[in-house]
C-alpha cells in the first residue's frame, strides 16, 4: 500500500498556520496560510514528492514574517528542511539593526538563489509563479493603480525583479524547467496590467 499521509509535512502546515494565524495577503486581505498552501500544491503538480521539500514550502516564510526563528525550525525538522527554508529567507534589517531596502534585498535574495539547492530553487519559483497567479486574480477585482500601490517598488521594478530572480532560480534545470516556463508565461501575462505612461 501507498502511504499517502507525511507527518512531516502536517506538522509543518500545522506550525506554519499557528505562526501565520494573524497575517493576510497584502492586496486580496485573504489568510496567509493560503499561499505557501498553494506553494506546496504547485511543487506537488510539478512532480515534486519530497517530503522536505513540501514541507519547506509550507515553512518558506515563517522566518521571515513571523515569530519564529531557524534555530525553532531545527528542533522539529531535517537538516534539508532547515536548508531550504534558510535560503528561502530575505535578510530585512542589516547587521546594525537597520531595514534594508527593497532593491537590496531583493538583489541579495537574487544573489542567494543562484547557488542555492536546487529544492530551494523549486520552492522559489513556486512561490514566485503563485505571486503571479494572485497577482493576475487580484488585478480582475481590483483598481490598477491601487494595486500597484500595495507594493515597495514600482511596477517597472517589479516586472524586472521577478524576470531576474526566475532566471536565477531556474538555470538550466530540467526538473524546474516547467515552473520557469509558467513563470514566464504569467510575467509576461502581468506585463498587460502595467500602468500607461
Amino acid at each position: 500500500m501507498d502511504i499517502l499521509h507525511s507527518p512531516v509535512v502536517e506538522h509543518a502546515i500545522r506550525l506554519a498556520a499557528v505562526a501565520h494565524k494573524s497575517q493576510k495577503r497584502k492586496s486580496s486581505g485573504i489568510p496567509y496560510i493560503a499561499h505557501p498552501m498553494s506553494v506546496c500544491l504547485i511543487l506537488m503538480k510539478a512532480g515534486f514528492d519530497d517530503e522536505s521539500i513540501l514541507a519547506a514550502a509550507v515553512l518558506h516564510d515563517v522566518v521571515e514574517d513571523t515569530e519564529l526563528s531557524i534555530e525553532d525550525l531545527e528542533t522539529h525538522f531535517s537538516d534539508d528542511v532547515v536548508r531550504y527554508v534558510q535560503e528561502m529567507t530575505e535578510e530585512k534589517e542589516t547587521e546594525e539593526g537597520e531595514k534594508r531596502t527593497w532593491p537590496d534585498r531583493k538583489r541579495t535574495h537574487i544573489e542567494v538563489m543562484q547557488q542555492a539547492a536546487l529544492g530551494t530553487r523549486a520552492i522559489e519559483l513556486a512561490d514566485k509563479l503563485h505571486n503571479l497567479e494572485a497577482m493576475l486574480f487580484d488585478l480582475q477585482t481590483e483598481d490598477r493603480q491601487e494595486f500597484w500601490g500595495h507594493f515597495g517598488a514600482s511596477p517597472d521594478e517589479i516586472i524586472q525583479y521577478y524576470h531576474s530572480m526566475i532566471e536565477a532560480a531556474g538555470q538550466s534545470d530540467s526538473e524546474l524547467k516547467p515552473l520557469v516556463e509558467n513563470c514566464n508565461s504569467r510575467l509576461e501575462e502581468l506585463k498587460k496590467y502595467l500602468p500607461s505612461t
